[in-house]
């Protein structure tokens, strides 16, 4: 690892009548060039402390300026614009560099100073951090190991249409799954076959299975034939803007729903329609079956998690989040699993990570763990879900031993241990810059450029 981190630039290329080099490019009467001020530079990969919380990764500058020249006898040269710039290095990967602008042949140059640190959190800068992936601290915890089962949780964003989606924990325990989601829903509700004869009449208003749920005031919309009324936001039901003639009054309780209304001249039955809106929860549940009962219709597979829904009543504003609740059936044939606590942040680069080290204990003996322990139990982790394996059948009185490191972890995606570590490292590379030139030609510059990592 050690070899391929300490990279030799070769293969640079060379001046030529396509209009590529390094440090300049030709083409015609044109020439490009990019020159730095400092192309060899101690680059530190950290800087601080996690033990203090001023642990950073600080930013490496490069400065310069790119020129372009023409040797023709033209008094109006063609202008140049940058289309592109950026920092490769060899083997890993290349960042886009914020230079652009247009450049006027035989004017100033076009001079940059840049700060980036994108690169050091890859490989080699994370192999020379003395910090990274060190286990600053650690604690342990214990919990008993029932097969009951886990509450869990989840959260999916909704959009007034049916969703698909797959819970992250399964089995699911039969009547325990649980959707509710919080914000403004609209409603409706007919009242048949009103007259004017009816007089004043009192209807009650669904506002779903909540009892804290209340009806948004000014948002009630009552309509019969060509009369439209409203109610005015202080709990008054009266005349709509523009209705025909006909005459609306009456009374709102926005928390109760009960809706008291008389309207003039409908002299034959109409049905009344009202619309409104609802600000609380709508909420829906399994019923042991695979179906959703409540405020949503939909299924749910107890054995995948796959869970489909769509609720009865749009969402005023979108998306609505959607809580989901549910247990985890724990013990299943010879199995029992635990969820542990999630990867948390604590400061900067510095998480709380569980499950490291698991062990299994049913009374004071070791049965097994994640460790190589062999025992008459395996154990195995998946991102913070343990499985644990017995060939004979979960055993009763068992606990959970796992550790909670604290953790310093700059990029989750690579593990560096003892022996990646390096002390320093020189990586060799160029900065780049593509220009294109009012003709359409192309004249594209490379200047090599060295960095020496350091720890600090």
């Amino acid at each position: 690892m050690k070899k391929a981190w300490s990279l030799v630039f070769l293969g640079l290329l060379v001046s030529c009548g396509g209009g590529e080099g390094v440090g300049g490019a030709v083409s015609g009467f044109y020439s490009l060039s990019v020159s730095l001020n400092e192309s060899d530079i101690t680059s530190p990969a950290v800087s601080g402390s996690p033990l203090d919380g001023s642990l950073s990764i600080p930013l490496d500058t490069i400065s310069g300026r790119v020129s372009l020249v023409y040797s023709g006898t033209s008094s109006s040269p063609l202008r140049g614009v940058i289309k592109k710039a950026q920092l490769c290095f060899e083997g890993l990967s290349c960042y886009t560099l914020p230079i652009g602008g247009v450049l006027t042949a035989n004017s100033s140059p076009l001079n940059f100073t840049i700060s980036l640190n994108a690169y050091k959190f890859n490989l080699p800068w994370l192999a020379v951090n003395p910090y990274e992936d060190t286990i600053l601290t650690t604690n342990w915890e214990t919990v008993s190991l029932t097969s009951s089962g886990t509450s869990v949780t989840q959260t999916d964003n909704y959009f007034n249409a049916v969703r698909t989606i797959n819970l992250l924990y399964v089995p699911v325990a039969r009547n325990s799954l649980m959707l509710s989601g919080a914000g403004d829903f609209s409603k409706s509700y007919t009242y048949s076959g009103y007259t004017s004869a009816y007089g004043t009449v009192n209807v009650v208003l669904p506002k779903g299975s909540e009892p804290a749920n209340q009806i948004k005031p000014s948002s009630v919309r009552l309509t019969a034939g060509g009369l439209r009324c409203k109610d005015d936001g202080a709990g008054n039901i009266v005349d709509d803007t523009g209705t025909p003639p006909g005459t609306c009054s009456g009374s709102i309780d926005y928390s109760n729903g009960i809706l008291s209304f008389l309207l003039t001249g409908v002299s034959s039955a109409t049905d009344v329609q009202v619309g409104y809106v609802v600000s609380g929860v709508q909420r829906c549940w399994d019923d042991g079956n695979g179906n959703l009962v409540g405020e949503c219709t939909g299924s749910v597979s107890y054995t995948t998690g796959q869970l489909s829904y769509r609720f009865n009543d749009n969402f005023v504003s979108l998306p609505g989040v959607v809580n989901i609740s549910w247990t985890r059936v724990d013990a299943f044939g010879n199995t029992i699993t635990y969820v542990l606590p999630p990867r948390t942040k604590e400061s900067l680069y510095v998480y709380q990570v569980s499950g490291r080290v698991v062990k299994v204990y049913q009374g004071t003996t070791l049965l097994c763990d994640n460790q190589g322990t062999s025992g008459v139990c395996s154990v195995s982790v998946s991102d913070n879900l343990v499985s644990i394996t017995f060939p004979g059948g979960v055993l009763p009185n068992l606990s959970l031993e796992y550790s909670q490191d604290r953790k310093v972890d700059i990029n989750p995606s690579v593990v560096i241990n003892a022996s990646n570590r390096l002390s320093s490292a020189t990586v060799r590379g160029y900065v780049e810059v593509e220009v294109r030139l009012e003709s359409g030609e192309t004249l594209r510059v490379r200047n090599p450029i060295t960095f020496r990592v350091v720890p600090y």
